[in-house]
């Protein structure tokens, strides 16, 4: 399946006909050539299989079937592929600088063709007010050339006290997917401590997900 551009996914819906797989894979791919694995089982028993995986960026998304449950063909009556959901999305943002009009908003508009771009120093933050507490465990940043080589992600209750749950010193730009463990909080921060790049930190998408 081709969803048209790269977007989150977390979860396919599979409708099988009474010629089902015994044994596939869910595979995702930006290219159509180059797939990973998100989901293997050797088990399937057919009928309507609700399939979850950690959220992944892709545009393509296949069903490699490698065993059938029947003498029969594979069939499939509906593929449906569904998205987390982002609980950043739409939220208000909150960034220690901005600069060229490049506002802290843009990193909860849902769309790559807006980004927020800090004020060229270090250190920097961004940070987003999810509106009430939540249980998060997963943030996802899709940096513009303008990366952090050393970031944390941290969680707050209030906006005032922080709590580092990730840390790096070997970003690398692109699509940070970062994992840790669950925990209630309101506000999520990515904060810049040294940057990638000699320009200043961007970044066009700040998601937050649950467990």
């Amino acid at each position: 399946m081709d969803l048209g551009a790269p977007k989150t996914i977390g979860g396919v819906k599979l409708n099988w006909e009474a010629a089902y797989a015994s044994s596939f894979k869910i595979q995702v791919s930006t290219d159509a050539a180059n797939w990973t694995d998100v989901y293997t089982t050797t088990t399937g028993t057919g009928g309507i299989q609700n399939v979850t995986f950690n959220p992944v960026n892709a545009r393509y998304v296949r069903m490699n079937g490698t065993a059938r449950g029947t003498q029969y063909a594979y069939s499939i009556y509906e593929f449906e592929v569904y998205a987390p959901t982002n609980l950043a999305l739409g939220k208000t943002a909150t960034a220690s600088s901005v600069q060229n009009g490049n506002a802290a908003g843009y990193v909860t508009d849902g769309t790559t063709a807006t980004r927020w771009e800090s004020a060229t120093s270090d250190p920097q933050w961004i940070y987003v007010d999810l509106g009430s507490s939540q249980s998060v465990a997963r943030a996802i940043i899709r940096w513009e050339a303008a990366y952090a080589s050393s970031f944390k992600i941290q969680t707050s209750p209030d906006g005032s006290t922080w709590t580092d749950k990730y840390s790096t010193t070997t970003g690398t730009g692109g699509g940070s997917n970062i994992t840790f463990a669950a925990t209630n909080a309101k506000f999520v921060r990515m904060s810049g401590t040294v940057r990638g790049t000699t320009y200043a930190y961007s970044i066009y998408d700040f998601e937050v997900y649950g467990n």
